[in-house]
């Protein structure tokens, strides 16, 4: 069972934020015991995992169950997602690739190299409709021994990747402009791709490094017409995800909502350390968020679902 609530600040800079989330909302507790919580996802049973990424272990939550761990050791995975199989393909950290749990329950590398390089230290990941995967691949990981193997970094930069399993191919994407790709997640009509600009965490003593949310157009499993759709401050984005109403939630501060067309809705701001991600899941017509922050997982009531895309 959760524990005992905690007390959430819901700030709204415009009057529709109340039909996202209830003003006096609170936030149930599912554990404070994490060392460095992320990725995290609803699964088809009703259940949440998530990456504590430190302790080298993915943790789940379920109703009447409580927490209990669900992969130890877990090679530092960070980012969730479902294939349209229901499987799970995770953003490894420690086998710097994305994996994916097979109905037998093994980890099977789905792409670990580009060009014949190792990836960096995948760190996020969303499916697409036709089944594609999009990663991103920072640094962030494989420079941190703490959150990794450790290692040196081949590919020569930051970037986000698109694999087709069909195909059996892997193509790095364009995308000028950004720097330190992090979080990702589609509109609900798949025609754009939110990307975090975490330049800033590889330096917080550097304003002018990014701290912004990017957002491109996508057509035929390419990307084009990149811009920044918000800044983050303070800190940096991290996870995102987005709403059935197209609605984009970043990380950092609580968590920060903005519309389709990039106007701050509101913030809702809980009692943790920091916000690395944050996940939708719906039963019937009642919806959560929850959100990973620093040792906590959280949940909150809140009025609207993710996007189904």
């Amino acid at each position: 069972m959760a524990s005992d609530a905690s007390p959430v600040t819901v700030v709204a800079s415009n009057p529709r934020f109340a039909a996202l989330i209830q003003p006096g909302a609170q936030a149930q507790v599912l554990t404070a015991d994490a060392q460095w919580a992320e990725g995290p996802l609803c699964l088809t049973d009703g259940r949440l995992i998530w990456s504590d990424v430190k302790a080298n272990k993915v943790m789940s939550w379920k109703e009447h169950d409580g927490v209990t761990v669900w992969l130890d050791p877990a090679h530092y995975q960070n980012g969730h997602a479902l294939d349209a199989e229901g499987r799970v393909i995770a953003a490894s950290h420690g086998e710097r690739a994305i994996v994916r749990q097979e109905a037998d329950g093994q980890w099977r590398t789905v792409v670990d190299r580009y060009e014949g390089r190792r990836l960096n230290s995948p760190n996020d990941v969303v499916v697409d409709k036709r089944g594609g995967i999009w990663f991103s691949d920072p640094t962030f990981g494989v420079l941190n021994k703490a959150e990794s193997y450790g290692g040196k970094p081949e590919q020569g930069g930051e970037y986000v990747y698109r694999y087709d399993p069909e195909q059996n191919h892997l193509v790095r994407l364009n995308t000028p402009g950004l720097h330190s790709p992090n979080g990702l997640a589609f509109s609900p009509d798949q025609s754009l791709l939110y990307v975090a600009d975490s330049q800033l965490a590889h330096d917080f003593k550097n304003p002018k490094l990014a701290h912004s949310i990017r957002v491109y157009q996508v057509r035929d499993g390419a990307l084009s017409n990149g811009k920044v759709f918000a800044e983050i401050a303070p800190g940096i984005p991290d996870g995102l995800k987005v709403d059935a109403q197209g609605n984009v939630w970043s990380s950092k501060e609580g968590i920060q909502v903005f519309s389709a067309s990039g106007e701050l809705l509101g913030k809702i701001k809980v009692t943790a350390k920091d916000t690395g991600n944050l996940a939708f899941c719906s039963t019937g017509s009642q919806h959560w968020i929850y959100i990973t922050a620093a040792n906590k997982v959280l949940r909150i009531p809140a009025l609207v679902g993710g996007s189904r895309s």
